[in-house]
């Protein structure tokens, strides 16, 4: 009875999360904890199986057993996210183009996204691993724990990337020095760009991958990677310090988050598809930080990659390939299909 009004409140709201629309499976591993926790506590076994169904599979206590049934009967899956579209990118770029302050609007809110965003439909960033999502209080930026599992040099330092994570090279892989970053790529001499993953969701950390440039005025990794560190130079970001920063009329630099990002794409939407009717306009909640990875994945799916190939590429696990493909905008654009598709090929992984 007590697990079953447990499961009864969870279902109404009161977990970790606030949420009243959690999946079945989700409330069912709520109830499998509380009962684990139950049981250590009271120091017995606690039976939740009906011993009265005779099926060869174990069923749940009908008290238990029926809500996470009604749950999953009636569930509404949440909209699919949907990736990013070249129309998106090129309205952004003319906006930016046309600012009355080229510098402040480089060092700006908007051209901060437009240069990670851009990269990051080549790298399939999750928003951790270069932005600030859910900060504690008094956090500037999220940090990796101080705990034993974790090398002595590591504790402490910051989890979204920092400047010694990017590194460049010229045709012969002489790597280029930051302080000569700008200009040297100015004369076209920065071809390659290395970027390392010291934190990665997936059970490979440290993992490195090259990318080449590709001349593209906006979807070149080189391009996008050259101008982050410009703006971190500029901005005099310390070099353990996260490099994903915007300042807003010469104020001290802010570290760029979900938030941004979401209201900067958003916006971008909004410029390119002016009527309200079109699809990404009705389905523009669904434009998140996480729509890179999923513009990342179309690509490369319509460029005839594999599933495997698509989760290997982006540090994916396999099974979650086809949930980010499923059911979202399709027409993203020639352009940015060979400019991804072109590149992944071209793209060198290491551990």
């Amino acid at each position: 009875f007590v697990l079953a009004v447990f499961v009864s409140k969870v279902k109404r709201g009161d977990n970790k999360q606030n949420r009243t629309d959690l999946a079945a499976d989700t409330i069912r591993n709520y109830m499998v904890s509380a009962h684990r926790y139950l049981q250590l506590i009271l120091g017995r076994n606690i039976d939740i199986l009906d011993r009265h169904h005779g099926g060869k599979r174990d069923r749940y206590h009908p008290m238990l057993a029926q809500q996470i049934s009604d749950r999953r009967r009636w569930y509404k899956p949440s909209e699919k996210k949907e990736p990013y579209t070249v129309d998106m990118f090129l309205a952004l770029k003319r906006w930016l183009d046309r600012a009355p302050d080229p510098k402040s609007c480089f060092l700006g809110k908007f051209h901060c996204v437009y240069d990670w965003s851009r990269l990051g439909v080549f790298t399939g960033f999750r928003i951790g691993e270069y932005g600030q999502s859910t900060l504690r209080k008094g956090e500037r930026y999220r940090r990796i724990p101080c705990d034993a599992d974790v090398p002595l040099e590591l504790r402490g330092m910051p989890i979204a990337m920092i400047a010694g994570d990017f590194e460049f090279f010229d045709k012969d892989f002489i790597r280029i020095p930051h302080s000569q970053l700008y200009s040297r790529h100015q004369r076209g001499e920065v071809l390659w760009l290395e970027i390392r993953w010291r934190y990665d969701k997936s059970p490979h950390n440290f993992v490195k991958k090259k990318f080449r440039v590709t001349g593209h005025p906006i979807f070149c990794p080189v391009d996008a990677a050259v101008s982050i560190i410009h703006r971190k130079t500029l901005l005099g970001v310390p070099v353990f310090e996260p490099i994903g920063v915007w300042s807003e009329r010469s104020a001290s630099y802010r570290f760029v988050s979900s938030s941004d990002v979401t209201e900067v794409m958003r916006a971008s939407c909004d410029m390119a598809y002016p009527d309200p009717g079109h699809y990404m306009r009705l389905h523009r909640n669904q434009i998140v930080p996480h729509s890179n990875r999923v513009t990342a994945a179309v690509c490369l799916q319509r460029g005839g990659a594999s599933n495997d190939d698509i989760a290997f590429k982006l540090r994916w696990h396999l099974t979650s390939v086809p949930t980010y493909l499923r059911d979202c905008f399709q027409a993203i654009g020639p352009i940015l299909e060979r400019a991804i598709t072109g590149a992944m090929k071209m793209t060198f992984s290491s551990s």
